[in-house]
């Protein structure tokens, strides 16, 4: 694990900070608290720093929702309200411009990856991903393998609300391969 010479705070901010910092995405900032949940999410595969467990829209980290609640308050994040397809739906944009976050750089190097993979990605998207990532995670740590059936039965069951379809866990395990986040 990286040097503990830092703080889960500045792990967020750094991340809220460099998504709204980055070139190459058509949306600057994190579109969403949910989306900042499933950025960190995937980060946290490679650290391990924050606990999450199942929540209702996937991986969730109680800890992160606080921590950003806190950003806020103290005025490190900024918040704008996007209108979404659904009527009564609202993201909570975050962007941040607090940049004297210091992290060792080998975190560093990880938040860029992780700004890299989730731009331009619905937060949809990113529970797509998490949420196929934390049960074939959950099934290979039982039996040495993951399937799309098997993840493709818990989503069914646990966000029937969600309809993913088999393409959808068919694409978000071919990613999530691609980019090393899962492993055969």
């Amino acid at each position: 694990m990286a040097s503990d010479n830092f703080s889960k705070e500045g792990v967020v901010l750094s991340l809220i900070y460099k998504a709204t910092n980055f070139d190459n995405a058509e949306h600057k900032g994190i579109r969403g608290k949910k989306a900042l949940q499933k950025s960190l999410y995937l980060f946290n595969q490679k650290f391990r720093i924050f606990g999450y467990r199942w929540g209702d829209y996937g991986p969730l980290c109680g800890e992160i929702q606080h921590i950003v609640e806190d950003l806020i308050t103290k005025g490190d994040v900024s918040i704008t309200e996007i209108p979404t397809k659904k009527e009564i739906a609202v993201i909570q944009h975050l962007q941040s411009f607090v940049s004297d976050v210091s992290i060792p750089s080998e975190i560093e190097t990880e938040i860029d990856n992780i700004v890299s993979f989730v731009a331009d990605r619905t937060p949809r998207d990113l529970e797509l991903l998490a949420s196929v990532h934390f049960w074939a995670e959950r099934q290979q740590e039982l039996m040495d393998e993951y399937s799309i059936e098997y993840v493709l039965e818990k989503l069914a069951q646990l966000k029937p609300e969600a309809n993913f379809t088999q393409k959808d866990v068919e694409y978000a395990i071919d990613v999530l391969e691609e980019h090393h986040y899962l492993s055969k």
